[in-house]
């Protein structure tokens, strides 16, 4: 049943607004939700490529996983490239590259706009595993040695090493190219097919436990070699500096979780190396976590002359862009003062 109604509703009293501040309450409600925002994120997804499943890349697998890229503003995939990561970078199919430093060094001269970024590692680090009989340095004579790639980080290692033993490649001994990584490598060398091979972490202390012998570890020489730059195009940084320092902070700051928090870190190299051995993931991350990670991202210009080392006339400063970790250094980030 409907009840008629001839006088006027009592409505509440509303207080109208001044103009002024009709105008400034929706700047102010913007200034609000955009402070609860999260960073600026690239548009794209940054692609960074790395070349080798080895503990030295601990600290860009931390960074992804712990979220630390995303804490800084940037939208990071990672993807497993070997062999042709730098000519990816150069196709534009990815931003950065973990790759080794002397495709980066070969296609610098070339031509080609590469800019050595950020290191963690400035000292050579593979072990030379070889079959049990081989005892000492002096029985390598006649022997194969098989490495992944010539040309590349373990195969440039490597001559460093003949050099100061004395020895002349393919007088005294056999350097030869196996198809595949380190493990593949590994396999090589533990069914004969060379006698030794220069192989870095986890691969090298699978091999101690199939039984080869680890007949010499590089980095006891102390050998200065930029062993884990981070490169990018120049053309990038000019046109996406912001993005770069981004990624940059990111992976400085891996690096510190990496050296401080050891259980979550073993747990992060567990996933991308695919080995569940405890005393395995412990060795590695004992190599790539604490001892030989560097403290900061600079990169040391005396490691970038051990990879050099060789070409006459190569002026190290030519390959890297320090400008950048120069940048964070004003911005008050810690530890990361160049040399």
């Amino acid at each position: 049943m409907l009840l008629a109604y001839s006088g006027f509703m009592s409505l509440p009293r509303v207080r109208t607004m001044p103009a002024r501040q009709v105008l400034i309450f929706p700047l102010l409600v913007t200034a609000v939700l955009v402070a609860t925002l999260p960073p600026f994120v690239h548009a794209a997804p940054i692609r960074i490529a790395y070349s080798s499943i080895s503990g030295a890349m601990l600290p860009l697998w931390v960074a992804k996983d712990k979220k630390l890229f995303d804490k800084h503003g940037v939208d990071v995939e990672l993807t497993y490239i070997r062999g042709v990561a730098i000519e990816a970078l150069l196709a534009g199919e990815v931003h950065f590259v973990r790759a080794s430093p002397p495709a980066v060094v070969r296609s610098t001269l070339r031509g080609a706009d590469l800019a050595i970024i950020a290191n963690t590692i400035k000292v050579a680090v593979f072990s030379l595993m070889t079959k049990p009989e081989i005892r000492r340095i002096e029985d390598l004579k006649g022997r194969k040695i098989g490495v992944s790639n010539l040309g590349d980080s373990p195969d440039l290692v490597l001559s460093l090493l003949l050099e100061r033993w004395g020895f002349q490649r393919n007088k005294d001994l056999t350097v030869l190219a196996i198809r595949g990584g380190m493990p593949e490598l590994l396999i090589s060398v533990v069914k004969g097919f060379v006698d030794g091979g220069m192989i870095s972490a986890p691969s090298n202390l699978r091999g101690i436990k199939m039984g080869l012998r680890e007949l010499v570890d590089a980095a006891d020489y102390g050998i200065p070699y930029i062993n884990s730059p981070l490169s990018t195009r120049r053309s990038f940084i000019k046109s996406n500096r912001d993005t770069v320092l981004r990624v940059l902070r990111a992976y400085y700051e891996a690096v510190q979780e990496t050296r401080n928090d050891k259980d979550s870190a073993i747990k992060v190299l567990a996933k991308y190396v695919r080995i569940d051995d405890p005393e395995i993931l412990a060795e590695v991350y004992r190599i790539y976590g604490q001892k030989q990670l560097q403290k900061t991202i600079a990169v040391d210009l005396e490691s970038v002359k051990g990879l050099l080392k060789g070409l006459a006339g190569a002026n190290p400063i030519s390959f890297v862009d320090a400008s950048l970790v120069q940048d964070l250094e004003r911005e008050g980030f810690p530890q990361t003062r160049t040399r």
